[in-house]
């Protein structure tokens, strides 16, 4: 009886808080599975980039912060190792908040470094902005979906929180693509279904529960 015991607290304490985890992995998924960039899936939609801004990651126990990075990381399937952002070993936690996209502060600032340099292919020149999100494939038909703009009506940063008991966040591209290829296949500047779309994409995060 006592063992049971002392077993049923240990699960609590482990599906309760993460403890020890030195990262935190953002993985696009495609019909339950990690993402294979240039795959074809059996609904014969093949992904060929998506690529994407994660800011102001915050790790929390309820509601305090135990961990806060402000920075901007841009995410690329490409290069699995920019999916992965470092977190101290020190802390538990229990929820995880996160910006998509670039606030308006920030794009105010113009052109900046790191992975912020335009060279990175995620600033519209003309628009004088970043791209928050890139989505490229083909379906039936090629789609591309650039999604961006931090000027009122259309400010399509968005911030997210989950909880917490494993150390990935989940984007299922499967499912965003489900609702938004049956509305428009092409979206290459701010507007009222770019808006549609970030809502989409930020409500669409998940976490192992």
């Amino acid at each position: 009886m006592k063992r049971c015991f002392l077993v049923i607290l240990w699960i609590n304490f482990f599906f309760s808080d993460i403890l020890g985890q030195s990262h935190i992995k953002f993985e696009p998924t495609y019909e339950s599975n990690l993402l294979i960039l240039d795959s074809t899936y059996s609904d014969q939609t093949k992904i060929t980039s998506i690529r994407f801004y994660i800011g102001h990651v915050k790790l929390l126990k309820d509601s305090q912060i135990m961990f806060e990075q402000p920075s901007y990381q841009l995410m690329d399937a490409e290069l699995p190792e920019t999916l992965t952002i470092q977190t101290p070993t020190n802390i538990s936690y229990n929820k995880i908040s996160f910006s998509l996209g670039i606030d308006s502060a920030t794009n105010n600032q113009g052109a900046l470094t790191g992975d912020l340099d335009p060279q990175n292919g995620m600033y519209w020149t003309w628009q004088s902005g970043y791209i928050n999100l890139k989505l490229e494939g083909e379906s039936k038909q090629p789609f591309t979906y650039h999604i961006g703009g931090y000027l009122i009506p259309f400010n399509t940063y968005r911030t997210v929180t989950l909880p917490m008991t494993f150390n990935k966040v989940y984007l299922p591209i499967d499912i965003i693509l489900q609702e938004i290829l049956t509305v428009k296949s092409k979206i290459m500047s701010p507007c009222d279904i770019a808006m549609k779309f970030a809502d989409l994409l930020s409500e669409s995060f998940f976490t192992d529960l």
